[in-house]
């Protein structure tokens, strides 16, 4: 093969982008997730502030996060099979199941 056709069925593989692409596709995605749980954290603090309950109003914020970073640590602990990423998976999951029973309990009383 010569290099122009490596290139195309890379292309083909990767949806029009370059591995370069990829990668600061990933980085900007690590990025806004970062910037989400700040965003999260100062909300609920806020919240804590004005009300007796923080937990009651920041564990919707808090589950739907974690229910997102609990998928994508799923999706590359089954892909990549790495301990860390394993152990991510599980402990954002259990971030998630903690702030969903918080949630529901809160919203049923």
């Amino acid at each position: 093969m010569d290099k122009n056709t490596v290139l195309e069925k890379s292309k083909k593989e990767n949806k029009g982008y370059d591995e370069r692409e990829l990668q600061i596709i990933a980085k900007a995605w690590q990025f806004g997730g970062a910037v989400g749980i700040i965003i999260c954290g100062l909300a609920m603090l806020l919240l804590g502030f004005m009300s007796d309950s923080p937990m009651k109003y920041g564990a919707d914020n808090l589950m739907i996060y974690f229910g997102m970073l609990a998928a994508v640590s799923a999706v590359k602990a089954i892909k990549l099979r790495k301990p860390s990423d394993i152990a991510l998976a599980v402990a954002f999951s259990g971030f998630f199941i903690f702030f969903a029973v918080t949630f529901v309990t809160n919203f049923v009383k």
